[in-house]
């Protein structure tokens, strides 16, 4: 393999890593894409552009397997790995055949094995990039969401223009089926960046600036800043999100960050940590973000909204326990539903899962969880099992990250992260 392939399949993947935030892509709307004469976008096949980043790393890949010719010895190595993805294939399948919307479940299949072939891809190529490369596409990511999504907030609307090609979709907060939050009596429209939803950029956020704080020492002085100037974007970014459980779960990140330095050389970083938290902490009491923040009901239309996908989603589970409905097959019939802003799925990816795949493919993604988990040592850093039960955590009352194309990026780069077991400089 030459070093310009490789350093070819280097840059695809960083060009991944990089828009992974953006939602640039061709939509297609087949008749499987419609529900009740309704277009769903979670059904509706689309080549995005990191797609035709991950197909083009495919063919790379697949043109230097066949030009090495050594299959015997990439059998022996990966043979447990292939008969897995076989019986994987195979069940799905099956799931696909015996569905409501067959081609639906098709398509979903292949979504499925283009994010295996990514996880299995990024667990190898991982061990060979810097880290810190890494965490500097991500930081220059939350710089532009963060920027992105503050002047939309302020603006309350969407910017257009340049952001468009990258995916930034058009709204204002009147727009039918946005995301809307009542602070103070006023509705407030939650800003998107350029993702599917507000929750998913919270999301996002959560989660690589939990890498990035913990990565800070060691960098040089232009490195340092860039992730600083990420963190407190990326800080506000969260809050203006209205996202609950990544603010709240991004507070517990730095304050279990100060607490671990917590070492003689270490007491600027924890007062300047705990000066931060409580200023951020104050002004958010002494703001409606309070009322949003601590103060939930039973009767919030989230809430309902939730409840009543959870409740249809366990009936939907009893029809066919067994082996389930199908990829892409999750939405729960007309007579349960009277509202089209219904049509989406349940939001706790472990139902889903159950009510895609059934019992089987429900325990076997429970194997693989613990699987994960036993994966972890002594060795393993705070940061990388943070981020691992935060993913636990924000699934069970979200699902993007089974069903939106960023989500499942996400999914799979901290998936392989888990089982590369790389040097983190």
């Amino acid at each position: 393999m030459s070093a310009r392939k490789i350093n070819l399949r280097k840059i695809l993947f960083f060009l991944i890593l990089l828009f992974l935030p953006t939602q640039l892509g061709r939509h297609f709307w087949p008749r499987f894409s419609y529900l009740f004469g309704i277009r769903v976008d979670y059904l509706s096949p689309t080549l995005y552009l990191t797609d035709v980043f991950i197909l083009c790393l495919f063919c790379i890949s697949v043109f230097c397997f066949f030009k090495k010719r050594n299959f015997g010895n990439f059998l022996r190595k990966n043979r447990n790995k292939i008969l897995h993805i076989c019986l994987i294939f195979v069940f799905l399948a099956l799931t696909s055949v015996f569905s409501e919307n067959v081609l639906a479940g098709f398509y979903g299949e292949i979504k499925f094995f283009e994010f295996v072939f990514l996880g299995f891809y990024s667990v190898n190529i991982l061990k060979k990039i810097s880290f810190e490369k890494i965490l500097s596409a991500f930081s220059v990511g939350i710089i532009f969401e963060s920027s992105l999504s503050i002047f939309q907030y302020l603006n309350q609307k969407s910017l257009g223009g340049f952001f468009y090609l990258f995916g930034e979709r058009s709204f204002t907060g009147q727009t039918p089926g946005i995301a809307n939050a009542s602070l103070g009596g006023d509705l407030i429209l939650r800003p998107y960046g350029t993702f599917p939803h507000p929750n998913v950029l919270a999301g996002y956020l959560l989660l690589f600036m939990t890498l990035i704080l913990f990565n800070m020492e060691g960098r040089n002085k232009l490195i340092k800043n860039i992730y600083l100037i990420s963190l407190i974007l990326g800080s506000l970014g969260i809050l203006l999100s209205l996202g609950r459980f990544p603010f709240i779960l991004w507070l517990l990140t730095i304050a279990i960050f100060a607490f671990k330095k917590n070492k003689e050389k270490f007491k600027k970083i924890i007062i300047s940590s705990l000066l931060a938290l409580s200023i951020v902490v104050s002004f958010i009491f002494y703001t409606p973000f309070y009322l949003r923040f601590f103060e939930t009901s039973f009767f919030d239309e989230s809430f309902v909204l939730r409840s009543e996908l959870l409740v249809s989603a366990f009936q939907k589970i009893l029809e066919s326990p067994i082996i389930g409905h199908g990829l892409n097959n999750y939405f729960t019939d007309s007579k349960v539903l009277g509202n089209i802003f219904y049509l989406q799925p349940v939001h706790n990816i472990f139902v889903l899962v159950f009510l895609k795949v059934g019992l089987i493919g429900f325990l076997y993604s429970l194997w693989f969880i613990i699987k994960t988990i036993q994966n972890f040592n002594k060795k393993t850093p705070l940061f990388i099992k943070l981020t691992f039960f935060y993913i636990i955590i924000i699934g069970f009352f979200d699902h993007y990250f089974l069903t939106l194309q960023q989500g499942q990026l996400m999914l799979t780069f901290f998936l392989s992260l888990y089982f590369a077991k790389i040097k983190y400089d």
